[in-house]
């Protein structure tokens, strides 16, 4: 069965349909959160920031001219959510622990543990970047965005985006090198 298009979803909102909604929050939920808890590293404030982004989206539907740019245009409600979560609370992003739900069969517990221990060193690293370098980079590598469709989420051109993902992972690179000799 095929989904409905965002922008038929939306018509269908705002026609007064609450299941439309139900499909388009079942659809962005788990990508908005995983975006949102890679610059928070909070569970619950992640959650918090997707679902007051999802309420404003609903309350300001009205506002968005092109349906086909509601990806973006919620990812930008999120967004400003996140820097507002940011700046009230003035975290710096302390590491987390990376647990793995999926483990491959074949793997060895040595190899589970190199892999785990290679993640942590990688997010802490990644959570020691400013913040508006982090964002691009887990829009990049994580959420596997194009350098227009960043920009479009944040609101920069597309030479700004490259630019922020070149310092990035070359400040990440330089981090990461002792210890993947």
């Amino acid at each position: 069965m095929q989904s409905a298009s965002d922008q038929d979803l939306l018509s269908q909102i705002r026609s007064g349909s609450d299941q439309a909604f139900t499909e388009l929050y079942n659809k962005y939920r788990r990508r908005l959160l995983a975006y949102c808890y890679r610059l928070l590293q909070d569970p619950a404030a992640a959650e918090d920031v997707v679902q007051i982004s999802f309420q404003k989206a609903y309350e300001s539907l009205g506002s968005l001219d092109k349906s086909d740019l509601f990806f973006y245009w919620l990812f930008s409600i999120a967004r400003n959510e996140v820097y507002g979560h940011i700046r009230k609370t003035r975290r710096n992003g302390t590491p987390i622990s990376i647990e793995e739900e999926d483990i491959w069969a074949q793997e060895t517990p040595h190899d589970q543990i190199v892999r785990k221990e290679t993640a942590e060193i990688v997010q802490l690293f990644l959570n020691q970047l400013k913040v508006e370098y982090r964002e691009v980079l887990i829009l990049r590598q994580y959420d596997k965005l194009s350098y227009a469709e960043i920009a479009a989420i944040t609101g920069d051109t597309v030479s700004s985006v490259e630019s922020r993902l070149f310092k990035a992972r070359k400040a990440l690179a330089k981090k990461l090198a002792p210890y993947f000799v």
